[in-house]
Formats: structure tokens, sequence, C-alpha cells
């Protein structure tokens, strides 16, 4: 079945190129000989008009055979005027073009179907709010935005589009929050976004994100309520009061109006698998308990006064033999402040190293009830990204546990909307990634192991096929892309490579010569088998690198 969805999507994507080449000729009125899906012997085939269509034997290309293509090709005097030789160069660039083109513009058409199956989408309720972004101090874990400038918003994106096209301009907010409404006004900023192969995107931003922290707890204190309630950082709180409690911000409802009352929770604590399968697997179970929790007396939130916080800046694991392990640090602590500024989110806390020219830092952390302050020295690792790009920086030898959730979906209000304006927004994008991946690759930025070539395609139209239709219509859009990219690079026998041709004629004002045009083909073919080898080495390489390297040590 792997091998049915790779031919169906190859033969696709050949038939949409080769249509592209195959219209434009006919709405030139040249004559087309063959249209042809597949190289080698026909398989089956029939002739309509002038036109032979033929399936051939090797699916892994196709071609439109034009009367005048091939220097010693005959022409009658019926045919004058129709052959390809003859048409004006602008005739001839926008047939040669087209083939490429309609790869570029198909996606277009399988992204749209993608999008269009996406019915539910998130709901407009902050999950995370980062620190000193515009929305710090303005929103709250929990809120729900109903409305933007006095519109109401229904989904998460309705607002972020909101937010993209408003940078610099103050929006006003309705906000539910705990039953109630009010108002909230944030202004928002240009950020700076991260994108694949370490490209970024400006766009406007606020500082929220979907995802709620689950109510994992951090203890502050061991002379806490919540530590004489035997409870334990890293314990998750599933109901208090005789609520449940999915997310931090629910807890943090149920304690805030508390004064000094006691509270019965509800808690699961992770607990290590130590019989079995532990000496293979790492495994763990949740053990459940009960306790019985009495914030302090007094003003302020009984979350504080209860002495719990999110798991969020408690270190989960510690790297061995990392710097952070050399200076002491270990699961558990909670961390503090970095050169002097107090760390909010871990989150911010790894970009902030990661993105330092610094190699030195003074670390401050809490242990218990004490207070450490250390010089963290960090190490740099090198290695290659997932797409081959070649990386320098900093490496974390810390992690934390705090796992979060989101809102149930809604149904998208505007399907046919938002598909139209994410297909355009998701081929732009493709186009651009394989863009930079060629000028990368050029440049020596990128790896040329990165290259796959048909083995990695039937890789993945496997894995695309067993997520679904809409998966694999997704991966035949970037392949699509892929393919009508690399026919408009300058290698003779590719569409760019007639493209180059024309240009060195638009440009001496006469045809490039049979005899250069011939060696230049010859030229281009050696790339190409060259391009070929390195692709299935490389496909060998990443399926089968136990027998790669059986072979290399024999």
């Amino acid at each position: 079945m792997t091998f049915l969805w790779f031919v169906l999507l190859v033969g696709v994507l050949i038939f949409v190129h080769e249509l592209g080449h195959f219209v434009w000729a006919k709405v030139f009125g040249v004559k087309v000989l063959r249209f042809s899906l597949g190289f080698g012997p026909k398989v089956v085939g029939f002739t309509r008009g002038e036109t032979e269509y033929v399936i051939a034997a090797i699916p892994l290309g196709g071609y439109v055979r034009m009367l005048g293509e091939q220097p010693g090709d005959t022409i009658t005097k019926k045919d004058e005027g129709r052959a390809f030789s003859d048409q004006p160069l602008w005739r001839r660039v926008i047939i040669v073009l087209a083939g490429p083109v309609m790869n570029l513009a198909f996606p277009l058409l399988l992204y749209f179907v993608v999008f269009l199956g996406e019915h539910d989408l998130s709901p407009p309720v902050i999950g995370t709010v980062l620190p000193d972004t515009p929305a710090d101090g303005h929103l709250e874990p929990g809120d729900r935005v109903l409305a933007v400038d006095g519109e109401e918003v229904r989904t998460f994106y309705e607002l972020m589009r909101r937010v993209d096209a408003s940078v610099g301009e103050p929006l006003e907010l309705t906000v539910e929050r705990r039953r109630q409404q009010i108002e909230a006004v944030v202004t928002p900023v240009q950020a700076t976004e991260a994108r694949a192969l370490g490209m970024t995107r400006e766009v406007g931003r606020i500082g929220v994100s979907t995802r709620s922290p689950l109510a994992v707890i951090g203890i502050i204190s061991p002379a806490s309520p919540a530590a004489a309630a035997r409870l334990r950082t890293f314990d998750r709180i599933i109901a208090a009061g005789g609520r449940p409690i999915e997310r931090f911000s629910d807890l943090v409802h149920v304690l805030e109006p508390n004064r000094g009352g006691t509270v019965p929770i509800t808690y699961v604590r992770p607990r290590r698998f130590d019989g079995g399968l532990a000496s293979v697997l790492e495994l763990s179970f949740y053990e459940p308990h009960v306790a019985t929790l009495t914030p302090e007396p007094g003003p302020g939130s009984g979350i504080v006064r209860a002495g719990i916080e999110s798991s969020d800046l408690y270190v989960s694991e510690v790297r061995v033999g990392s710097p952070e392990a050399t200076i002491g640090l270990r699961p558990g602590d909670r961390l503090l402040e970095l050169d002097g500024e107090p760390i909010r989110l871990f989150a911010t806390y790894v970009e902030t190293l990661q993105t330092s020219e610094r190699t030195e830092h003074e670390l401050t952390f809490r242990r218990a009830d004490q207070v450490i302050t250390r010089r963290l020295s960090l190490e740099r690792e090198r290695g290659e990204t997932e797409y081959g790009e070649r990386f320098d920086r900093f490496a974390i030898g810390v992690s934390h546990w705090a796992p979060t959730t989101v809102e149930p979906a809604v149904p998208n209000p505007s399907p046919l909307a938002y598909a139209l304006h994410e297909s355009v927004a998701a081929t732009w994008d493709m186009i651009e990634l394989t863009v930079t991946s060629v000028v990368r690759l050029v440049q020596g930025r990128l790896s040329v192991r990165s290259l796959g070539g048909p083995l990695s395609i039937l890789e993945g139209t496997e894995t695309a096929a067993s997520g679904g239709p809409l998966d694999y219509l997704a991966f035949m859009a970037f392949i699509s892309i892929n393919l009508g990219l690399l026919n408009l690079l300058p290698i003779p026998l590719l569409d760019g490579g007639h493209l180059l041709f024309f240009l060195i004629e638009a440009i001496s004002r006469r045809p490039l010569q049979t005899r250069a045009r011939e060696i230049a083909s010859l030229v281009g073919f050696g790339m190409l088998v060259m391009l070929m080898i390195l692709a299935f080495k490389n496909d060998v390489e990443r399926r089968w690198p136990d027998i790669v390297e059986t072979f290399q040590t024999e």
C-alpha cells in the first residue's frame, strides 16, 4: 500500500507539472506529439487528435513532447508555425515556466482542502501570560477574550490576527474573568518569531499563549502549610475543596478567597517504577493521596499563604556532568535569579542563556529555605538540526516538569476564509523554506546530508498516509513545492536549464548553438546523476545506519 500511495503522489504531481506545459502549448497552438506520465516502455496509452497520451513503466517523471523541440524534427508545410521552435521567445518562456508554476500553485488547492478540514480551533482563552510583555499585568491565565475594540472574537486565531495587524496600536479587550466582564487595554509590539533553518519573521505579539500549566505544584518552603500537609514539589492536584482541578489557575481560584479555612486536597504523586521492566525502560506511575491544607490567615491570595506555586521554575532533572551539576544544582531546587534579574518563566530563562553572548553567569536558586548563588560557566554544543543545519549554541543542562493543557476546541466560525488565508500562508512559508534550504546548501551552511531522494519520499509517504488523508495532502503539497523549485534550478535538462538558454538567447539575440546545447545537456545530465546518487546515499545511511557502519568498518 505504501508503494501505491507513493506512485499516486508522484503520478499526481507529474501530471500537474506536465499539464502546465501541455495547456499553454495548446493555448499557443503548438503541436503536442505525446503527453507521457513516466519514462521508458509504454504500459498503456491512446491517441486522441494529434496527441498520444501514455503511461510509461518508470513512474519517476514525465514529459510533454512538442513538435520542434528536437533539432531533427521534421516540420511539414501544414505544421508550419506550430512547432515549439517557431514560437516567439516570450511564448516559449511561458510554456516552459508553466510546469514549475503549476507545481508551486497546486499546493494552494491542497492546503486549502487541508485547512478546510480543521473544523475546530482553540477558543480565545488565555493559558499563559509571558513576563515583561504587553499582556503582563493586564491579562491573567483563564481569561476569555470576548471582543477586540468591540468586535466579537470567537477563536484564539481571530484574536492573534487582530493582534498581528495592530502593532503599536492600543487594543481594547473585553474579557470575561471569573464570570465578570472587565476591559483591558494592551498594545501589541513587534516581535521576532523563530522559524525553521534559523529564519525569523516579524509579527505582532502581546505575550499570551493557549497552553495552561496543569496543577503541578512547587512547595515554596518546608515551613509552609503545604509542606505541613505533606505535599511535595511536582505533586499534581486533581481536586480541592470538593471541586475538580485541572489547571493551576483552577487551584488559584479555589484557594484565592481562603482566609485560613481547611481545604481537603486530592492529589497524585509521580513515583518511579522499580521492578520488572524498570531495568530496560524508565517507567513512572501516579500514586493517589489525600491531604488537608490550611492556608495561613490574612490578606492576599490563599495560594501564596498556603506556600504553593507552579512547578515551572523547579528543576526536575540535572544532566550528569553538566555545568549546572558542577555548581551543585539538584532536582527540586527553585530557580530565582539570573545575573541579578528575577527569573519568572523557565522558557525565558533558557532563551536568555541560549541567546546571550556571555559564557559566565550568576545563578541564584533556592533549596528548601536556603538561597544559594553560584557562578555558572556554560559549555557550547555543536551539531546538526533535523534539517541538517549546523548549530553552535550554549547547552542547557537542566530541565523542568510543568505539563500543560489547552481548552476544548470550538467550531471554526469562518472555515472558508480561514482555509483560504492559511493555504496562502502555508504555501508561501514552504516556498521560502525550500529556497532558503537551497541557498544554504550552496553556502555550505546546510549539510548535503540533509538531501533526500526517493526512499525519503517513500518513507514520508508512508508516515503521511498513516496519518490520514489530510496529512497525505499536506505532504503532497510539500513535495510539489520542492519539485517546482527543483525544476527551476538552472541545470540543463531541467526547465530552469531551458530558461537559462532562453536568457542567453534574449541577451545575444540568437538561439544558442545546437552543439553548445548538447554539451550543456551532457553536463546537466552528469550533475543530475551525481545529485541522485548523493540523495540515494543519504537515504540509505538514514534508513539503514547499522548496515552502512558495518560496511564502512569492514
